[in-house]
C-alpha cells in the first residue's frame, strides 16, 4: 500500500538534515552575513520564510540573532522546534503573523514551488507587509537555466540512509521541473511500508521576478549569481536576490550595496 503525502517535505522532513550537504546551510548563513556586512545592515529580527527543519535558521541563532522561522509543513517544524526555535505555521504566499520583521530570508529556491506568478505577486505583498520600513528581503531561486537545461540532465536517484531508502524519480516539462520521491521506510515487523511526495518546481524569468518585485513596493539592490558576487550570467544556476522595502510615498534613494 502507497501512502500519499498531501504536502512535499511532510515524510520527507525525517531525513532532511542528513540528506543535504553537510556544509549547505551554513556556507548559506555565511553569504548572507556577508551581504549583511557589506551593506552595513544589522537586523534586530529576522524571519526565515519556509524554514524547513530549521537547519539555516540555527546557523542565525546561535550567532545570536533573534530569528523566527515559517512554513507550512508540520514535520518541519516539530524539527525545528526541537532545535529550540519559535517557528509558525503557514503558507508563505498570504501569511499573517501580525509583526514586523528587519529582514526576511526564503532560501533553497522554496519559492519555485510557487506555480503560479499572481501568487508569486501575493508572496512579495505578504513579506512587504511584515517588513519594517527599509527592511531587506534576500531569497534566492533556481534559475530558468536550471531548470530548463541542468535539472532534465538528471538521472533517477538512489539513497540509503540507515533503514530508509528513498527514490527520485524526475521529469520535465518546458519551465517546470517534477521530482517524485518515493520512500521506503522499514517498520518494526522488517517490512517496509511505501510513502509518496511530488515535488514541483517553475522557473521564472529574472525580468518577470523583477517586475513582481517592483509592483511589490521593493527596490532591488543587486541580483548575484550561485553564492558569488557576480553579476548573472546566461548560464547561472541559482539567483540570489537583495530587496530593500521602500519607505512610502518616497523615491528610491538608490542602491546602496558597497563591493
Amino acid at each position: 500500500m502507497i501512502m500519499v503525502v498531501k504536502n512535499p517535505y511532510e515524510k520527507f522532513a525525517e531525513v532532511f538534515d542528513i540528506f543535504v550537504p553537510a556544509n549547505f546551510h551554513e556556507n548559506y548563513y555565511r553569504f548572507i552575513t556577508r551581504v549583511l556586512k557589506k551593506l552595513r545592515f544589522k537586523p534586530k529580527n529576522v524571519l526565515d520564510l519556509a524554514c524547513g527543519t530549521g537547519k539555516l535558521a540555527k546557523f542565525f541563532l546561535d550567532a545570536g540573532y533573534d530569528i523566527e522561522g515559517l512554513d507550512l509543513s508540520e514535520s518541519m517544524l516539530n524539527i525545528a522546534r526541537s532545535k529550540g526555535l519559535k517557528v509558525y505555521q503557514g503558507n508563505m504566499i498570504n501569511f499573517e503573523l501580525g509583526k514586523k520583521y528587519d529582514l526576511i530570508i526564503c532560501a533553497f529556491d522554496s519559492l519555485n514551488y510557487i506555480l503560479k506568478q499572481s501568487d508569486l505577486q501575493k508572496c512579495f505583498k505578504s513579506v512587504n507587509n511584515h517588513l519594517s520600513q527599509g527592511g531587506l528581503f534576500i531569497f534566492d531561486v533556481n534559475s530558468d537555466f536550471r531548470i530548463n537545461e541542468v535539472l532534465p540532465t538528471y538521472k533517477n536517484d538512489y539513497h540509503k540512509i540507515g533503514d530508509t531508502v528513498l527514490i527520485w524519480l524526475n521529469s520535465h516539462q518546458r519551465n517546470t521541473w517534477v521530482g517524485e520521491l518515493i520512500i521506503f521506510e522499514r517498520t518494526e515487523n522488517g517490512k517496509y511500508q511505501r510513502f509518496y511526495e511530488k515535488h514541483i518546481e517553475r522557473a521564472y524569468k529574472i525580468a518577470a521576478i523583477e517586475k513582481l518585485l517592483k509592483r511589490a513596493k521593493f527596490e532591488i539592490l543587486e541580483i548575484f549569481s550561485d553564492f558569488e558576487f557576480k553579476k548573472v550570467k546566461k548560464d547561472s544556476k541559482r539567483w540570489f536576490f537583495v530587496c530593500k522595502k521602500l519607505r512610502e510615498s518616497c523615491p528610491s534613494e538608490g542602491t546602496r550595496f558597497i563591493y
